[in-house]
């Protein structure tokens, strides 16, 4: 009996261990498909809008996350004890008359999940529609100055220069099913059209996801203070102080310190094929 209570104490101490790497393990697991989410979504809605320049995107931005691991374990002892069986019932002392038995039990309960809040929000659609409307059609956008003039309100105090360039192009390929390399890194697919992304276009995805991610919360990037005026009556500038008109204005000095210290970034060339030679056959060891 004793030992079967220090097998249960261990069995507990050994599961409240595990259960704790399990959990370490599977939030980090499930925190990395945040990224593979919003670039899933992102590709789809570039297929979507190359099979029909006319249509709305589908977005949707996670808004919480949730990771649980519950763990049960049982163990015990079961004793049966027959005293009136006969030695022929016994079969021949091969049954005992005392046995004692051990079950053990352990399940795992798993759970994880993303709470998704979709954008339903018509200004956010619209500048978020912009996006994907320039991006696959350039110039030919219908209303492309009305589109241009979005990305440039929106981005206006953008440190990373995306008020002239977003959003970046030429980063990803389109086509069928049979056109995707095998070295595409995602794809993104809307009936029969094909959009994919190789090493090279990572950083155009990148970027362009992030921006789409600012344009569907509509988080302004250009800098707000807020002007307090009073007037006395009607709000006209011949009136006294009296009655106060609050509203929000664009900073001026901020967006002129932002415009003074934008630098972009200079393109980066990216290693996508092997050495011709291993660089360790040349090297000696000394003696």
């Amino acid at each position: 009996m004793r030992r079967a209570v220090l097998l249960s104490v261990l069995i507990s101490t050994l599961s409240g261990c595990a259960t704790h790497l399990a959990l370490r393990h599977d939030t980090v697991r499930t925190t990395s498909t945040l990224t593979d989410l919003q670039y899933q979504q992102v590709l789809d809605n570039v297929a979507r809008f190359h099979d029909d320049p006319d249509t709305v995107p589908s977005f949707a931005v996670a808004s919480a996350g949730t990771v649980s691991i519950a763990d049960q374990q049982s163990a015990g002892v079961s004793p049966t004890y027959s005293p009136t069986l006969t030695f022929q019932q016994q079969g021949g002392g091969a049954l005992p008359i005392l046995s004692l038995l051990f079950p053990l039990t352990a399940q795992r309960a798993v759970t994880e999940n993303w709470s998704l809040t979709p954008i339903t929000d018509a200004d956010n659609l619209r500048r978020l529609r912009c996006a994907y409307r320039l991006l696959v059609l350039g110039e030919a956008t219908p209303n492309y100055d009305f589109c241009r003039k979005q990305m440039k309100e929106f981005f206006a105090g953008e440190e990373a220069d995306l008020v002239d360039y977003y959003p970046p192009r030429g980063w990803y390929g389109v086509g069928g099913k049979k056109d995707v390399p095998r070295d595409a890194c995602y794809v993104g697919c809307h009936c029969d059209t094909y959009v994919w992304v190789t090493p090279e276009g990572m950083n155009g995805l990148a970027t362009f996801t992030m921006g789409a991610l600012d344009l569907a919360t509509g988080k302004l990037r250009t800098p707000q203070r807020t002007v307090v005026r009073k007037y006395k009556g009607e709000p006209k500038p011949e009136n006294l102080v009296e009655t106060r008109v609050t509203t929000t204005e664009d900073d001026e000095a901020a967006l002129e310190a932002i415009r003074k210290g934008r630098t972009r970034p200079p393109a980066r060339s990216r290693l996508t094929e092997p050495a011709p030679f291993n660089p360790g056959l040349f090297f000696l060891p000394r003696r």
